[in-house]
């Protein structure tokens, strides 16, 4: 129910920013000389360069004419000192002076007159003019998180940090910290805006203690929950943790949480060296002191998650770059849905909105049993009075998004390929069990709900075809190490009655292992 993993090199932070080019010494030409530079980007003459060899930028980025980018301590070219990500957009006149450290993170647009930099000019040294006493200090970083947008004629001064998706107004003086999402303007710059998870949107806040106020909510309930089951893949796990602190850091609307299986291997060290790494992140874990098997592990973590909406998520998945962002917007214009499918056999990037259990089953199928597809409204979640009624099955995950679907029929189907994966064997279960008689006994159940013979009918007979046949085929021809002992025999019991069975069984039959290989079980 995976596609094939896909690799994801790991690139250091100036390389992140875009695509390599060839560079040489600085001249005149706006495009040479870089530390890095990406491809697609647009750099208007009359633009000023010193410490060029000092300087990533990547791709599609676009400096309109009259800015001036300055490296004011020594050029080495050991490591860039100014970073720009990609698709920054800078207009004109924008200046920038880093002594250590200015990242503007992807999608940053800088308005026209702003200047940034990292360091402040020493003005102590009585006596002395202050244009020769040089600057306050070397070792501090400017930081503008992704998304965020510069007005006009600002002043970014001295260490501080904007988060993502924040404003800054036109003539403003920033020289402290603004968290994510956040509205600033003033001289100097306070917070004025933000948006509140509590209310669902953005709300005037006036003092520092409002401003604490809306960060404790954050976290206290945020967006979403990313909620990971693991169980002895601490490399996997290592993997995907990478891919989501890429996109989110330390964003303040987004919690992870994972929950540890009492696993052998090294997952523990995994997750404390993640929380040393990533101080700011939302993140929490635990590790089960007992194997409480994967069905219960995903109840305890959707039992405990405070996001909005809980995203389940396979430790072997790792999130391709730019997908996690956009469910922010997502949500926020679909807060109507119980459950939200995301469809990774599909790629187009519509979203469909579509209502009720027969709907769902027809369009998701059996899978919706890919735990990483799923997403479920924490609030419709809550309202399941018998969450673990189909533990054993293999499948309770699909019967909580039903039961959630009962209470709240809207949904919305997601068709994005949003991740690449370890391609782990499937194994510790029996195939014909889970796939054939644990999602058809989920489905049974919902006759006393609404859920018609046709339909049920019509499902049986599409979930062989699209997954449990290939799958079977798969799992035997390629020795994957599934059990599939007593499929024939679960096959017939469900489907003896059925106007096809006779063709279906004389098919399983056909499916052996290759010739002098061993059993399919071994």
């Amino acid at each position: 129910m995976s596609e094939e993993e896909r690799k994801e090199p790991e690139r250091s932070e100036a390389e992140s920013v875009g695509t390599s080019s060839e560079t040489s010494q600085d001249n005149n030409s706006p495009y040479q000389g870089f530390y890095f530079l990406g491809e697609n980007t647009i750099i208007e003459a009359g633009c000023a360069t010193h410490g060029r060899k000092e300087m990533a930028i990547g791709s599609g980025v676009f400096v309109r004419t009259g800015a001036w980018f300055n490296i004011c301590t020594e050029v080495t070219g050991d490591r860039p000192k100014i970073i720009i990500g990609d698709y920054c957009q800078f207009n004109k006149n924008v200046c920038m002076s880093a002594a250590n450290r200015i990242l503007i993170e992807r999608f940053a647009m800088i308005g026209p007159q702003s200047f940034i930099m990292d360091t402040q000019h020493e003005y102590r040294h009585i006596g002395v003019p202050i244009a020769y006493q040089g600057i306050t200090e070397t070792e501090g970083e400017t930081i503008i998180g992704e998304s965020t947008w510069v007005g006009a004629n600002c002043v970014i001064s001295g260490p501080v940090k904007i988060g993502r998706g924040s404003v800054i107004g036109a003539n403003s003086v920033v020289t402290r910290n603004i968290p994510d999402y956040c509205v600033a303007a003033g001289m100097p710059a306070r917070v004025i805006k933000m948006f509140d998870t509590h209310a669902v949107d953005w709300i005037s806040v006036k003092t520092k203690e409002d401003v604490d106020a809306v960060m404790r909510r954050r976290r206290e309930r945020p967006v979403l929950s990313i909620c990971i089951p693991t169980y002895n893949r601490a490399a996997d796990l290592n993997r995907c943790l990478h891919s989501i602190v890429h996109q989110i850091g330390d964003c303040s609307l987004f919690e992870v949480v994972v929950s540890d299986n009492a696993s052998p291997d090294a997952t523990q060290q995994v997750l404390d060296s993640f929380a040393k790494a990533y101080p700011n992140m939302n993140l929490r874990y635990w590790r089960n002191d007992d194997n409480i098997g994967a069905e219960r592990n995903i109840i305890k973590l959707l039992d405990d998650a405070r996001g909005d909406y809980v995203l389940l998520h396979g430790d072997d998945d790792f999130f391709t770059d730019l997908t996690i962002m956009p469910m922010l917007n997502l949500i926020q214009n679909n807060r109507d849905c119980s459950v939200y499918f995301l469809n990774v056999l599909g790629d187009d990037g519509q979203v469909h909105r579509l209502e009720g259990l027969e709907a769902f089953i027809e369009t998701a199928s059996i899978h919706s049993g890919f735990i990483s597809s799923i997403m479920i409204q924490r609030e419709a979640y809550r309202q399941i009075e018998e969450k673990s009624k189909f533990i054993g099955s293999g499948f309770n995950h699909i019967y909580l998004q039903l039961e959630a679907l009962r209470h709240n029929p809207n949904f919305a189907i997601v068709n994005k390929a949003m991740f690449g994966y370890a391609g782990n064997k499937p194994t510790g279960y029996n195939y014909g069990k889970y796939f054939i008689e644990g999602y058809l006994s989920i489905l049974d159940h919902y006759r006393s709900y609404g859920l018609s013979d046709e339909a049920l009918l019509k499902e049986k007979r599409s979930m062989l075809a699209t997954t449990v046949l290939p799958w079977y085929k798969r799992i035997v021809e390629e020795q994957l190490g599934t059990d599939v002992s007593g499929f024939e025999e679960i096959y017939t019991a469900h489907y003896k009655d059925e106007p096809y069975y006779e063709t279906i069984l004389a098919w399983i039959r056909s499916i052996q292992p290759p010739s002098g290989s061993g059993d399919a079980n071994e």
